[in-house]
């Protein structure tokens, strides 16, 4: 009986440390401390690409959780992850679904920011998407069909026109017309390079005697500057000598048209100027009597 029990007992103790072994083992396989616990916040991309369960999620490069779960919502893909309960979110913070491998692999990206305000644990943030080497592979792709698209249209267009045997004897006309056009230019350059030389000697012939005229008449135009200047300087002085006059013209008007002398006493006076007008025709018609009838003097003695 005694040895039923130490090799029930044995047995029992074998069992249970298979089971520790067994939880430690899932726990060390998934990454799970059950010291640890875990906020779910929801995180909104347009897209996820090769994103999965459980791919990591790095706060400023430390891994501090996981993903937990994808679904499709409206026109956004929500991922909701698991977090450290110690890893506190704040409101400018930036979140990204990033390429961690040549493979396409993916990672949830954060750098935390500066803000004292933060997100609660099931709060719904905005991230945004990098794109990576599947997406490079898919772009290649639609790259290729283009180049393949490109190739057939010039491939027509080669079999249209280079390889055409219409196409070759058109070019060979062409040809034959460009040779023809080259043998006349080459025939009007040797006519015309002559000439041109000529040309070129009669304008370097004029350029010479220009330069010695100019050379001639350089002196006598100088000399005609220096009379100019010195004819302004004597219209300077005129200018001078007519305000002179004017000034004294004005000042003699100003005398004239003044009462206090005889000639501005005449010039003012109408009475002493209409007396004069009479007295004027009276002497008039006394010379003309005279000179008419002779003077008649008649001397009375007393």
């Amino acid at each position: 009986m005694k040895k039923n029990t130490s090799l029930y007992f044995a047995v029992g103790l074998v069992v249970l440390l298979a089971v520790v072994i067994l939880v430690f083992g899932m726990f060390f396989l998934n990454d799970k401390d059950p010291r640890e616990t875990f906020n779910t916040f929801h995180l909104r991309f347009t897209q996820v690409s090769t994103l999965v369960l459980d791919d990591p999620v790095k706060v400023n490069g430390v891994k501090l959780g996981k993903v937990e779960s994808i679904k499709l919502s409206g026109h956004r893909v929500v991922v909701s992850i698991r977090l450290r309960t110690d890893v506190k979110i704040p409101k400018d913070s930036e979140v990204r679904v990033q390429n961690i491998g040549i493979m396409g692999e993916r990672q949830i990206g954060m750098i935390l920011g500066d803000s004292i305000i933060y997100f609660n644990p099931g709060d719904t943030i905005d991230g945004q998407f990098d794109a990576g080497i599947a997406e490079a592979i898919g772009l290649a792709g639609e790259v290729f069909d283009s180049t393949k698209v490109l190739i057939e249209s010039v491939k027509v267009v080669l079999n249209s026109t280079i390889a055409s045997p219409e196409f070759e004897t058109q070019f060979k006309t062409i040809l034959a017309k460009a040779e023809d056009i080259e043998d006349r230019l080459i025939l009007i350059v040797k006519h015309t390079d002559p000439q041109l030389k000529k040309s070129l000697a009669s304008l370097n012939e004029a350029t010479v005697k220009v330069n010695a005229l100019l050379d001639n008449v350089e002196e006598p135009i100088n000399t005609l500057f220096a009379n100019s200047n010195g004819l302004i300087k004597n219209a300077d002085n005129l200018v001078g000598d007519l305000d002179k006059v004017t000034k004294h013209l004005a000042a003699l008007t100003e005398k004239l048209q003044a009462k206090d002398n005889t000639v501005g006493l005449l010039l003012n006076d109408r009475v002493l100027y209409d007396d004069l007008i009479t007295t004027v025709h009276s002497a008039d018609s006394l010379f003309r009597i005279i000179l008419q009838d002779g003077l008649d003097i008649n001397v009375d003695f007393f």
